[in-house]
């Protein structure tokens, strides 16, 4: 994970403006396969855009690419007869991203649209606002008034920003391309003819890396491109070899050719080694890819990694996620990633993970939340999670009210949380269950009682209480869990060893004050889903001062169950349900709930990162 430092560092960076231009939001009105107005927010500096295969994260981080100046989307996304582009409702695929103003002091949204021309089918450009894509109308000028920074008379104007895009799935060496898709003009493509033309061409690449030099013409045609042609400088040298976990003694890039294709290689020197990266591995070169286009960036860029793991190991892809940070508070780039790498994903907080997923009703793709943990992440990329949350509570209803508070958050949530009940009550759970629990340091428990059992303050920190006043302690168990709890610890001849008993006590509070919580309201589950849920005739009639048993009456009235017969405690159970089905998903009280057990979750996950 992110070091907290790190952390704070970033989202100060961003909180301060230092890196404007900024894409803050890119929202999809019309677009591919997402859902109508999808929308990221880029509320950190990294951001990792995940999904399973099919979910457009490709084609997301294409349309940030496409938000600066004039740059074209069409240039990757076009319509063929076999995979035409439907636009439908008369309206075009567009995108709308949003950045900060600095003239008049605000977020502005500026919108892309695809338009076709004579000229070119496929072509984006800026277009003045439109309210039906929900936007602001742009402010009026007065006669006279000169036109302010940042825009014309009718539009925002486009951020200016350099872009380092780099997709690894396509980024291939000058061998690979060559060598596994290129195509040989004068003879046969066999492996034998390919390699003798390698051979051939070898020795004037070996030429242009002794020397240094920036144009070599080779049949009549310039084989060296882009005054690419150097040595890694110290500290990209450095860098290369820390996410690998390699020294290195030096590296060459250079642009060329001489294969007969637009392609880069890389010479490299260990100790004792000297290779191109036709003998190293492709993880190599790609790493070399990312730190050179990352360190010759000027500040404030926007960088695209599509799926930068590609043949990078996991402790690589770790140390990845470091030098994007380091490079991000020194250079005040912002960075997008496509990823499909768990070990991406939990170096990261759970603002920086975008986690899309497919509607399986509609068919689209969309992002139900702007900030996910990573175990959800990794629930949709059929990463096994590591370990679960235990949650426990008094009762059924307690349960359902727990699975309640976190229904609409998908079933990724719901996989990081194992919801039980323990028969027998508070007095059980305090008394039996968690000195067991805290003796353990299971710090994968949460345990929620129900709201009538809240104290008027929970336990204080044992840390604060001197170590000589253990009666302060016992009273203040006794205070919290009205339970006179018998702490087991080793006998002798003596009796119970009494420090180890005083240190168990310690312990236990402590371990309450992280573990324990209470559920919503100051009264049992059945008294808080009656008072919220939305009443039926049925209900409105019911005067009890017992909720139990308001809901033993609904269930007799609803079911039309006579006065001799008894109604089962599953009855009951199921009118509750679906009572407590009709409190809404955004109660004030199920939000702090759902908050409670993400945060712990969270919490949990950060304590164990490998």
């Amino acid at each position: 994970m992110t070091s907290p430092t790190d952390r704070a560092a970033l989202l100060n960076l961003l909180a301060k403006k230092k890196l404007e231009p900024y894409v803050r939001h890119i929202r999809f009105p019309q677009y591919k396969n997402l859902a109508a107005d999808t929308r990221v927010d880029f509320t950190y500096p990294i951001t990792v855009i995940v999904g399973a295969n099919g979910t457009n994260k490709s084609s997301i981080l294409r349309a940030i690419w496409g938000a600066p100046g004039y740059n074209n989307l069409g240039n990757f996304w076009f319509s063929t007869s076999t995979d035409p582009i439907k636009e439908t409702g008369g309206r075009p695929s567009c995108f709308i991203y949003g950045t900060w103003d600095a003239t008049s002091q605000q977020v502005v949204e500026v919108l892309k649209t695809r338009v076709s021309n004579e000229e070119n089918a496929d072509y984006w450009e800026p277009s003045r606002p439109l309210a039906i894509y929900g936007m602001d109308k742009m402010p009026p000028l007065l006669e006279g008034q000169p036109i302010p920074d940042g825009r014309s008379r009718t539009r925002w104007k486009t951020i200016e920003k350099n872009v380092v895009f780099l997709d690894f799935r396509a980024a291939l060496s000058a061998f690979d391309k060559f060598f596994y898709h290129g195509e040989l003009t004068s003879k046969p493509n066999t492996e034998k003819n390919k390699k003798d033309f390698i051979r051939t061409r070898a020795p004037h690449l070996k030429r242009a890396l002794d020397t240094g030099i920036k144009s070599l013409e080779y049949r009549k045609s310039e084989r060296l491109h882009g005054g690419v042609n150097r040595v890694l400088l110290a500290d990209e040298l450095a860098a290369v070899g820390a996410i690998l976990g390699r020294k290195y003694s030096e590296i060459k890039i250079i642009r060329h050719s001489l294969f007969n294709c637009d392609a880069y290689s890389c010479f490299m020197t260990t100790e004792g080694l000297k290779y191109t990266e036709a003998f190293a591995g492709s993880g190599e070169f790609a790493v070399v890819r990312i730190v050179t286009s990352v360190m010759e960036a000027p500040d404030q860029s926007l960088i695209l990694l599509d799926e930068p793991e590609v043949s990078l190991h996991p402790g690589a892809q770790d140390r990845l996620v470091d030098f994007l940070t380091a490079s991000v508070k020194k250079h005040k780039h912002q960075v997008v990633i496509s990823t499909h790498s768990p070990a991406i994903v939990r170096k990261l907080p759970p603002e920086a993970i975008k986690v899309l997923a497919m509607d399986p009703v509609s068919g689209k793709v969309r992002l139900p939340r702007q900030s996910s943990l990573a175990d959800e992440a990794f629930f949709h990329l059929g990463e096994p999670i590591p370990g679960k949350v235990f949650v426990v509570v008094e009762d059924i209803l307690a349960q359902a009210l727990v699975k309640r508070a976190l229904s609409n958050e998908g079933e990724a949530i719901a996989e990081l949380f194992d919801v039980q009940y323990f028969p027998g009550g508070s007095q059980t759970l305090w008394g039996h269950y968690l000195p067991i629990y805290a003796a353990e340091a299971r710090d994968n428990v949460l345990v929620l009682f129900d709201g009538d059992q809240r104290p008027a303050k929970h336990f204080p920190d044992p840390a604060t209480i001197a170590a000589a006043d253990e009666d302060t302690i016992k009273a203040e168990i006794l205070r919290v869990t009205k339970v006179d709890i018998q702490f087991h610890v080793d006998g002798g001849k003596a009796g119970a060893n009494i420090a180890q008993q005083e240190l168990m006590r310690r312990a236990f509070v402590s371990w309450a004050l992280r573990n324990t919580d209470y559920l919503p309201g100051t009264e049992i589950p059945e008294a808080f889903v009656w008072e919220n849920m939305q009443k039926s005739d049925n209900a409105a009639r019911i005067v009890d001062p017992d909720p139990k048993k308001r809901f033993e009456k609904l269930a007799r009235i609803d079911l039309g169950t006579p006065a001799f017969e008894a109604v089962t405690s599953d009855e009951i159970f199921a009118t509750q349900r679906r009572c407590l089905a009709t409190i809404p998903a955004n109660h004030p009280d199920l939000v702090a709930l759902k908050t409670r057990l993400l945060t712990f979750a969270e919490k949990y996950r950060l304590n164990h990162q490998n």
